[in-house]
This record gives C-alpha cells, sequence and structure tokens, in this order.
C-alpha cells in the first residue's frame, strides 16, 4: 500500500466512523465535506443533491468556498454534471474555460482552478454529486476518484439512515399526538 492509499484508507474509516456516530443529516455532511477538504487538502467541497423533479441541484453543504460562491445560482442538472448523473466521475483540469461549467467567471473570482464531481447514488440512482474544487490546476489520479466515489456511497447511505430516522421520528410524534382509540 502506498501513501496515498494509506492516506485515503485511513481518512475513509475516520468518515465512515463519523458518520455512523451522528444521525443529524446536516451535522454528517459537513463533517463528510469539511473531512474530505482536510485530507486532499482542496480549495473546497460540495454536497449537492437534485430537487425534487430531478433538474437542479442544490448544495445541503460546503466547505472552503464563500457563500456567494456556492449561492451563486441554480445549476441545471444536466448541463453541468450530466455524467455524474449517470454514475461517471467527471473531471475539469480548467474550470475557467470548460463548456461544462456554468459559472466560469464565479469560479474564477473564487479561485478555483479545477474540479471533480463524483456521483452520489441510492439505491443504483444519482441523487446527487460530491464535488471537490483545486486552487491549482490538477489531474486527479485513480486513487483521488476511487476515495472520493467511497465516500461519496458512504454519504448516499448516511443521507438514507438520516432521511428513515427522520421518517421513524416525525411518525412516533404523529402517534403520540394522535387520540387514542379506547
Amino acid at each position: 500500500m502506498n501513501d496515498s492509499e494509506y492516506t485515503y484508507y485511513a481518512a475513509f474509516i475516520q468518515i465512515t466512523k463519523a458518520i455512523s456516530s451522528s444521525i443529524d443529516l446536516e451535522t454528517v455532511l459537513h463533517l463528510i465535506v469539511k473531512s474530505i477538504c482536510e485530507i486532499t487538502d482542496s480549495k473546497g467541497c460540495t454536497l449537492m443533491l437534485l430537487d425534487e423533479k430531478g433538474d437542479r441541484l442544490e448544495a445541503k453543504s460546503f466547505y472552503g468556498l464563500s457563500e456567494q460562491y456556492v449561492r451563486k445560482g441554480p445549476l441545471a442538472a444536466d448541463r453541468s454534471i450530466a455524467d455524474t448523473l449517470k454514475g461517471e466521475p467527471v473531471i475539469i483540469e480548467d474550470a475557467t474555460s470548460d463548456p461544462r461549467v456554468q459559472y466560469p467567471d464565479e469560479a474564477r473570482q473564487e479561485g478555483i482552478a479545477s474540479i471533480v464531481s463524483v456521483p452520489i447514488i441510492l439505491r443504483g440512482r444519482s441523487i446527487g454529486v460530491l464535488r471537490l474544487y483545486t486552487a491549482v490546476h490538477c489531474q486527479f489520479t485513480e486513487d483521488d476518484i476511487h476515495f472520493l466515489s467511497a465516500v461519496a456511497m458512504q454519504s448516499g447511505l448516511a443521507i438514507e439512515n438520516a432521511r428513515v430516522y427522520e421518517d421513524v421520528k416525525s411518525n412516533s410524534k404523529k402517534r403520540m399526538s394522535s387520540p387514542s382509540l379506547s
């Protein structure tokens, strides 16, 4: 096992432990994006999920990027990450000139040079993307992609677990507040 593989393996274990120690979705997602940035020494990371219609991405958590950049405008799923939503990683080596980047001027102002997006897949379908941003032009390695893909899979499970927990909690409250049948 080389140094890169060991670092990613150790980080994956750390992220998995953190995911399993909390059921609060916001906390878990923030921990994921923060950990990825710190481990990869990247500029930023976002975790975005598809809206109910499935045509736009909404940032659910981010780290290392300005609020202004993250909230710059709607991201059309079919334009910026069509391949990612088909289950393929997408690597953008130059975020300021690649036509798949919807907001190249904003990327330049934010200091983003390269982007890699990996799908978050749940039950065989893409529900969103995990996106990593670098401040310098980067050629992402196979190890980078494997690590991000593994974390994206864990993210999908964490999202599902949090949703199930919220459903159970909500149903329990409804039962507690409804008049009992006697």
